[in-house]
C-alpha cells in the first residue's frame, strides 16, 4: 500500500504522505489556504472535506475541519470558500474616546484600501506594542467601510496594549494592520432566520453582520441578543434602540448581574434567552468561549447552521524595568465609582428607524465584501460616526486579560452553499 495520499483543493491535485497535516501539505504544494493561529482556535483555515477522511482537527459541524490540525489518512476532496486575501497596510489612529467604563472606541485610517467580509478580524500592531486582534464594526448609523475603521476595545488593567490607550497610544499613533482572518463572516444570499449573539465587545462583529444583512434584505427575520456582565457595559443600547423599531428585527438585551430596573433588559446569560432553534436558522456567536461553547450545543441539537468567533485573551506581559513597573502600578489604580443613578430605559425612546440604504458608497457591493478606502490625507476624524462595538483574537487572542485561563476550543462554523 502506498504511503502517499492524493488531495484535491480548488481544482489542484497533489500528493502528501499519510499522516501529514492538511494545511502543511497544501502550502508545500503551492495551494493557498488562509490561516492564522495554527492552533485550531481562530477558524481561519476551516475547510469542508467533501470526500475522504482525516483525523484530528474535528469541529462541531460534520465535514468541517481545521486544516492546521487535520491529518490526511485517505485520498481527499476538499472545498474552501472564497475570502479576501490576507494583506498588510500601514495606518494611523485618528480618533479615541470612551464609550463606557473600560470600553474605548478607536478610529483608524489605513493608507490603502483593504477588503474584508463582515465578521472577520484583523491584527492591529501599534508601533512599539505587540499585535492584538480586533474586528471592525459598523457605526451606530449603520455605515461600514469607508476611510475610517471603527473598533471597540475593552481596556484591561495590566494589558500591554489596552492600558496604553489614551496614554502612550494617542491620535496620530502609527500602526500596522494585517488580515482579514476568521471564518465567522456573513454569507450573502441567505433566506433563513438570522440569530446574532454577541457578549461584551463581541457585539462589534455582530453589528457589522447585521448592518450588511439589512442592506441585503430588509425583510429577513433577525434576532439580536446582546449581553454584558453589568449594565454600564451594555454600551450598544443606542443602536439596539434603533433596531428595535424595525418590524423584522427582535432585540434581546441581557445583563448577567443585577439589579436591573429596565423592563426591556433581561437578566441572565445569553444562552438562557436563545429562541427555540430550527434547522433553517443561521446562528452567529461572538464573545466569550464559554458563551460560544454553550450556544454550540444548542445549535448542534437543532441542526442549525453555526458560525462562531470566540474571544480568547492575550495574557499581559511582565513590564520591563522600574519605569514599566511604575506605569503598571498606576494603571492598576481602582477606577472611580460610577453614578448609582439608573439611566433612562433606552428602549422607551422613539428613535429614528435604522434601515441602511442599498447601494451605500461604503460597500463594494450589497453582497460583496466591505472595503476600507484608505487615504489618510483625506480622512476627517471629525466626520467619524459613533461606532458600535469590537472583537478581539490571536490564537485567536482577542484583546488582553490579567490572567491566563484554560479556554474551551472554538466551535466550528458550517460551510454555506453560497460563497461570499
Amino acid at each position: 500500500m502506498s504511503n502517499f495520499r492524493t488531495v484535491t483543493i480548488k481544482g489542484r491535485t497533489f500528493r502528501v504522505r499519510a499522516g501529514d497535516v492538511l494545511l502543511d501539505g497544501a502550502l508545500a504544494n503551492g495551494v493557498e489556504i488562509p490561516y492564522d493561529c495554527r492552533a485550531g482556535t481562530c477558524g481561519t483555515c476551516m475547510v469542508h472535506v467533501a470526500k475522504g477522511q482525516t483525523v484530528c482537527g474535528e469541529t462541531h459541524t460534520q465535514g468541517m475541519v481545521h486544516a492546521c490540525q487535520a491529518r490526511v489518512v485517505s485520498d481527499l476532496e476538499v472545498e474552501t470558500e472564497d475570502v479576501p486575501e490576507i494583506d498588510t497596510a500601514r495606518a494611523r489612529l485618528v480618533g479615541l474616546r470612551e464609550l463606557a467604563p473600560d470600553i474605548m472606541e478607536l478610529m483608524i485610517a489605513p493608507e490603502k484600501s483593504i477588503t474584508y467580509l463582515p465578521g472577520q478580524y484583523f491584527k492591529f500592531a501599534f508601533n512599539g506594542f505587540p499585535a492584538r486582534a480586533y474586528s471592525p464594526t459598523a457605526s451606530f448609523d449603520g455605515r461600514i467601510g469607508g476611510r475610517v475603521i471603527h473598533l471597540n476595545v475593552k481596556r484591561v488593567r495590566g494589558g500591554r496594549v489596552t492600558s496604553a490607550l489614551g496614554n502612550s497610544i494617542r491620535p496620530g499613533h502609527r500602526l500596522r494592520i494585517q488580515g482579514p482572518y476568521g471564518h465567522a463572516f456573513l454569507r450573502p444570499g441567505g433566506a433563513g432566520r438570522l440569530i446574532l449573539a454577541g457578549s461584551g465587545t463581541g457585539f462589534a462583529p455582530i453589528w457589522a453582520i447585521a448592518s450588511v444583512a439589512l442592506r441585503e434584505s430588509r425583510d429577513r427575520p433577525i434576532i439580536i441578543i446582546a449581553g454584558a456582565r453589568k449594565l454600564p457595559a451594555l454600551y450598544m443600547t443606542p443602536v439596539l434602540a434603533q433596531l428595535a423599531r424595525l418590524p423584522n428585527v427582535k432585540i434581546i438585551p441581557t445583563v448577567e448581574e443585577g439589579p436591573i430596573n429596565h423592563p426591556s433588559i433581561r437578566t441572565g446569560r445569553i444562552e438562557a434567552h436563545m429562541p427555540t432553534l430550527t434547522a433553517s436558522d443561521v446562528v452567529y456567536a461572538c464573545g466569550s468561549p464559554r458563551m460560544v461553547s454553550a450556544l454550540a450545543g444548542l445549535v448542534e441539537k437543532a441542526g442549525a447552521t453555526f458560525y462562531a468567533d470566540p474571544f480568547e485573551s492575550a495574557a499581559p506581559e511582565e513590564p520591563a524595568g522600574l519605569l514599566g513597573k511604575i506605569k503598571t502600578l498606576v494603571a492598576r489604580r481602582p477606577p472611580q465609582q460610577a453614578s448609582s443613578e439608573a439611566p433612562l430605559d433606552p428602549f422607551e425612546r422613539r428613535a429614528p428607524a435604522l434601515v441602511p440604504t442599498a447601494g451605500s458608497p461604503h460597500l463594494v457591493s450589497e453582497q460583496g465584501p466591505v472595503q476600507w478606502q484608505g487615504d489618510p490625507r483625506r480622512s476627517d476624524p471629525a466626520r467619524g460616526h459613533d461606532a458600535a462595538p469590537t472583537a478581539l483574537h490571536a490564537r485567536k487572542l482577542h484583546g488582553e486579560t490579567a490572567q491566563r485561563s484554560d479556554q474551551p476550543r472554538r466551535p466550528a462554523a458550517q460551510l454555506a452553499s453560497s460563497h461570499a
